[in-house]
């Protein structure tokens, strides 16, 4: 009896290891990593900003203007060369980016115009780049790229 015991027992005992050897791994777990998120008072200072766009008569020209990020990131303010500040909206922001609004103002562009622009801007570090719809009184939309540094 002694024996049998002892046999079952070794027996039982070596399906086992097998069985146990069978297992699938545990999965590891899943670190997720996201995108680093641009905090809206990171973004604050003075930014030049460069946008290409095309004229009324589709000339590539640039205008220059500066993006005043307020220090808690909750306004902006935008200057163009001999102008008044524009009031410029958040509309939207995440991950890097900040998407704008300002407008309608005079156009620097297309005289005897207004325009509404909306920019979306990705900032690394003290660069900024992104995109600029430009839409038009009269119903013309101009899209253009924009490029930007903040001022030390």
């Amino acid at each position: 009896m002694r024996i049998a015991l002892l046999l079952s027992t070794v027996c039982l005992t070596g399906y086992a290891t097998k069985a146990v050897a069978q297992q699938p791994a545990q999965p590891k777990p899943v670190e997720h990593h996201t995108a680093a998120s641009v905090k809206l008072a990171d973004a604050a200072g003075t930014w030049t900003i460069e946008s290409a766009v095309k004229t009324a008569a589709g000339k590539d020209t640039t205008v220059t203007s500066e993006l005043v990020v307020a220090a808690d990131g909750k306004s902006l303010v935008t200057n163009l060369a001999g102008r008044d500040p524009i009031p410029t909206r958040i509309v939207a922001s995440g991950g890097d980016s900040l998407v704008t609004e300002a407008g309608p103002f005079q156009s620097v562009v297309r005289a005897g115009q207004t325009v509404t622009t909306r920019e979306t801007f990705h900032f690394k570090g003290d660069n900024v780049s992104g995109t600029i719809e430009a839409r038009y009184a009269s119903g013309d939309v101009v899209k253009g790229f924009i490029k930007g540094t903040r001022k030390k």
